[in-house]
């Protein structure tokens, strides 16, 4: 009975403490409540909370890297710290000196973040605790407490988690391919929804799948960039064959997000022309339980443990061929019907096979062999001349620097303008409000609004009822938990409760009684004013300006797409480097359309460009779509490239045509739109096809692919005429909004 009981205990822990969020607030909970319960002991409670304020710094500037990456990185930020505060306190009191400091700063800091992700994290982790410094200046006894405790917490923080990091060196990689799967799982569950909605449904559904798509591009990448940053720093390490059943995982994933991108056949005339509804309750039983299996790999992967495949999916993919292979549905329907149904059951079991190599892979059981797969590398630029490209004003980031350089330096002039001894709060509220586009900072400053005011109604009725020192440690210690954990999730909620951890933190760090919030929610509110006023009125970065870049990028990254694939027509096929890398960069062309789409929605804009970006981004997406299905069943077939290669070459070459337009602002090339009939020698001639046929099967699926490929390029190419001619008689009536 005991043990009954416990295995849902043990099952549930094991669950939360491989979640990352709370994983990772755990780390800094216990690096604070080390430091806190000591200091309030020894009666030096303000001492400890300088501490903690560094340790706070210190977790929210952390990069994920391998542990001789993270050591190093560990050692420059706390260098970086100490010089960062120790200038600060020197002249904080000159504010004509410490003005001009503040601003070169700040633009220094802020254009590291050209030089990666860890330099970006490292700048901001710099601009945050020099903020933390100024807010507690007033209350430093000497000139050395703030630079010496806010580093020694930072330091103290990072050691900690470089001795976890040690002990579980590829736990972040188990977490985010974890996210990988967790992410595949829910896209092929709304998929299935394709074969029970009707048809009215089908736009938002692409549309959802589309958002989706985001996240799952997105987990990849990261995943991919964690593998580097581990292959790169590897070595003869005695864990080797655990990065290699990792990055097998990894490179299983990525083609099944192929296969599962892919359309076969248009979802709405698939109801329209099958009538079977067995046959379609059957592709969504198969999708569903596909779906549910990515996830449990996923959480697999995710606890360390082996995933056991169902063995279900056999039994429903034999009953599908069997409802496939009567014989009423062979002589009731045309092949230009059956063979794209065969080819999207034949996807559905290529998936459930890389489950089951999924299954043996988690098994714990020695490698075959060794996995050597080359992964993509950021190319490295020069430095002057990417320095030259940075400070340019059509540099997104070189806009937000001078953008947050321009409210720094209006905040502080208000700082010291009104005598605003602690009114550094307005400048951090401006440093995590303050986006580099409009739609980011519209939505974290509703959020900080809605959060400060959440976390300010909190503090004052809990310091009414627990006035107490040791009730307030305690009230800062899960504030600062809960925001770790909500951080990544709900922003909102992540705002109340570090605004609660700030505000007890400042006021234990002075020894003052009370809590002060009237003038900490004074401050968040002119924080926002200036970001706001800042995105509106200074370069402001709407998303219809992107328009023609995201489109030829990816009218660019469809073709090279599209070569690659038929490239392997005739070299067989591979998951090589060279196809890889063009799959990923049309799935990342299209992530930046439909997040175009989002952003531009909350913009001031006509709703002409509403309605353009709509259609662009669906209509891209739909296009890799069916560049996934040629993808997901590309094989060497010297017909199949005679037949289409002429057709798929005026295609590459009208898609590289067109982006290049668009690049340079020229007019697109006059050009007739391209046939769809001329992309297959196969008609629907059911006297001279072989249902039975594999290769009469793969003609009549690409002359239909081709077909719709033809179909939304001739459409993206009319779509980019038109956007080029709005373009040219709206600009003026846009300037004036700028």
């Amino acid at each position: 009975m005991s043990s009954a009981v416990s295995y849902p205990a043990i099952s549930w822990l094991r669950r939360v403490f491989t979640n990352s969020h709370f994983f990772f607030s755990i780390k800094v909970f216990l690096a604070m409540a080390s430091l806190l319960l000591p200091g309030w002991w020894l009666e030096q409670t303000p001492a400890a909370v300088t501490l903690i304020l560094g340790v706070m710094a210190g977790a929210l500037s952390e990069v994920d890297q391998d542990p001789k990456g993270r050591l190093r990185h560990l050692l420059l930020s706390l260098v970086c710290f100490f010089i960062a505060i120790s200038l600060v306190t020197l002249l904080i009191d000159t504010p004509l000196l410490f003005g001009p400091f503040l601003i070169l700063s700040t633009l220094g800091l802020i254009l590291m973040g050209a030089w990666g992700s860890t330099a970006s994290t490292l700048g901001f982790g710099i601009l945050l605790v020099s903020l933390y410094a100024m807010q507690g200046h007033p209350d430093s006894p000497s000139f050395w407490y703030q630079p010496m405790l806010l580093t020694l917490g930072a330091a103290w923080y990072g050691l900690l988690s470089w001795l976890v990091l040690l002990i579980w060196p590829y736990k972040q990689v188990h977490e985010q391919l974890a996210q990988c799967y967790f992410s595949l799982s829910r896209y092929l569950l709304e998929k299935s929804r394709f074969f029970d909605s009707p048809e009215q449904q089908h736009q938002h559904l692409r549309h959802q799948l589309a958002q989706m798509n985001i996240q799952l591009v997105s987990a990849l990448e990261n995943t991919k960039q964690m593998l580097n940053r581990r292959i790169q720093g590897q070595g003869e390490h005695p864990q080797q064959e655990e990065l290699g059943r990792l990055l097998a995982l990894y490179l299983l994933v990525q083609d099944m997000h192929e296969r599962a991108t892919s359309s076969h056949y248009s979802y709405q005339q698939l109801n329209q022309d099958l009538k079977q509804v067995d046959v379609l309750s059957g592709y969504q039983t198969l999708l569903v339980a596909l779906g549910e299996s990515c996830y449990k790999l996923g959480y697999s992967i995710l606890t360390h443990n082996a995933y056991h495949h169902s063995k279900r999916i056999t039994w429903e993919l034999s009953a599908l061929q069997d409802q496939l292979n009567y014989s009423h549905l062979q002589q009731d329907y045309p092949p230009a019907l059956l063979s794209p149904m065969k080819y999207l059951g034949r996807n559905m079991a290529h998936l459930h096979q890389a489950l089951v190599r999924a299954e043996a892979l988690t098994q714990r059981q020695p490698l075959p062999e060794a996995i050597s797969v080359e992964l993509a590398q950021p190319q490295r630029q020069p430095f002057w001349p990417k320095l030259k490209a940075l400070l340019h004003p059509d540099s997104l980031l070189f806009r937000h620097c001078v953008r947050m350089c321009l409210c720094f330096a209006l905040g502080y002039s208000l700082i010291a303008y009104l005598d605003l001894e602690r009114g550094y709060w307005i400048l951090l509220t401006i440093l995590f409000v303050c986006q580099p586009s409009f739609s980011a900072t519209r939505k974290r400053l509703v959020q900080r609004i809605l959060g400060t005011l959440g976390g300010i109604l909190v503090a004052v009725p809990l310091l009414y009822l627990f006035p107490s020192i040791g009730a307030q440690l305690m009230i800062l210690l899960l504030g600062a938990f809960i925001f770790f954990t909500q951080v990544k999730v709900y922003y909102s909620w992540a705002v109340g409760f570090v605004t609660l951890f700030v505000l007890l933190a400042f006021n234990l760090q002075g020894g003052v009684s009370e809590l002060v919030w009237l003038p900490r929610l004074f401050d968040t509110l002119i924080g926002c004013l200036l970001s706001f006023v800042a995105v509106w009125f200074i370069w402001p970065d709407w998303q219809r300006r992107h328009l023609p870049r995201l489109m030829a990028d990816a009218m660019d990254a469809n073709a090279n797409y599209l070569a690659a694939i038929a490239e392997q027509f005739s070299a067989g096929r591979n998951e090589d480097l060279d196809y890889r890398l063009p799959r990923k960069q049309a799935h990342l062309a299209d992530n930046q359309l439909a997040l175009a789409w989002q952003n531009i929605r909350v913009e001031p804009v006509p709703k002409y460009w509403l309605n353009l970006c709509f259609d662009i981004a669906y209509r891209n997406h739909a296009l890799l779509s069916y560049l996934s299905t040629l993808g997901a069943h590309r094989a060497q077939s010297h017909l199949l490239q005679q037949a289409h290669s002429a057709q798929i070459q005026r295609l590459v070459s009208l898609l590289q045509a067109a982006a290049k337009a668009l690049r340079c602002q020229h007019a697109l090339p006059a050009s007739v739109p391209l046939p769809t009939s001329e992309a297959t020698l196969v008609r629907d001639n059911t006297e001279s096809i072989d249902t039975d046929n594999k290769d009469d099967e793969w003609l009549i699926l690409s002359q239909q692919l081709l077909g719709h490929i033809t179909l939304l390029v001739n459409d993206l190419y009319q779509l980019a005429e038109g956007f080029q001619q709005q373009e040219t008689t709206t600009d003026a009536a846009a300037d004036k909004l700028e």
